[in-house]
Parts: structure tokens; sequence; C-alpha cells
């Protein structure tokens, strides 16, 4: 990982310069993917003539569509404000890496369950579910993806499904 280092300040300490390599670089222990930090010191000065400094973190991650994360923090001394900057950046990290693995998991209720947490059913025994029909109209049940219901009129059990272009399409069953 590239750490790009910018001081604005009157000096920075060779120490906090190599403490902020070296805890940039645990972030990649977080997240492969991390590409490069550019972290800017500066000094700010109040009217009162207390000083503080400010530390801004710009994290560069791999990826096509994959943002740049920013945090800025103030503390008393270039030290501080780098702790508390690389806890905000670090939280990002990790906030970034679970949204990025929860999209691969299956988190969809149409989809079947992993199969740690399914029950164990026999092969040759197709699992049985139950529904009840209430009646309704076609207006009725195009609000929903999937709908099977008993159609008011003429009483006969119908499927209404949505496609994936957004057109709906009734499945009449027959029983011959």
């Amino acid at each position: 990982m590239k750490v790009v280092l910018h001081d604005r300040t009157n000096g920075l300490a060779q120490e906090v310069r190599e403490l902020t390599h070296r805890k940039l670089t645990r972030l990649e222990h977080h997240f492969v993917k991390v590409l490069d930090a550019e972290v800017e010191f500066s000094e700010e000065r109040k009217r009162s003539g207390l000083s503080s400094t400010i530390c801004r973190i710009n994290l560069h991650l791999d990826g096509r569509r994959t943002p740049v994360l920013h945090a800025r923090e103030r503390g008393a001394d270039p030290q501080s404000a780098l702790d508390l900057a690389l806890d905000r950046i670090d939280r990002q990290v990790v906030a970034f890496k679970e949204k990025v693995t929860h999209r691969k998991h299956s988190a969809s209720p149409v989809r079947v369950p992993p199969a740690e947490n399914r029950p164990a059913q026999r092969s040759s025994e197709p699992e049985r579910l139950r529904l009840k029909l209430r009646p309704m109209s076609e207006a009725e049940a195009i609000s929903e993806l999937l709908v099977v219901y008993l159609h008011e009129d003429s009483g006969e059990i119908q499927i209404l499904v949505r496609r994936a272009d957004g057109s709906l399409a009734v499945i009449e069953p027959v029983v011959p």
C-alpha cells in the first residue's frame, strides 16, 4: 500500500511519519483492496492563541465502483489527530467490506436457505406447503409479485406472476 504524507505544519516529527505509515498499512489486514492513502497534517490557530492539528485521510480502494473514503479529525497534537482519523477511517473500511461481502450472499426471502439451516428432508418426498386462498380481483393481485388467488367471478385458482420486464402473466391451472 502506498502512503503519501503531506505536512502543512511547522515540521512533523519523524516518529509521527513512521507511526502514520505503520498504522495505515494495518488497514490492509481488514480489506485487501486498499490501494493508497493520502494523509495531510495541518495546523489551525485560534484567536485565543491555542493551536490544534488537523489530520485528513483520503483512502483509495481498488475497484471500478469503489468510493474514496474520507476522514478529518482534529486533535491537540498530530498523534492524537491521527489516532482519531484512523479510528474513523477504520470503521468506514470495515463497513464497506461488510457491504461488499453481503452483496454476494443470498439475502432474498424467495431463495432457498443454506443447507445447514434447512431441516432434513427425505429425498423421495417433496416439501408440501398449505396456502389459504382468498378471493380477490386481478387488480388487487397486480400489486403483488407472485400471487396464487381464487378468482372472484369464476371461482378458479389462478396464479399471477410479474415478469422481469415488468409485464404480468396469469397462469390458469388446468386439470386434465
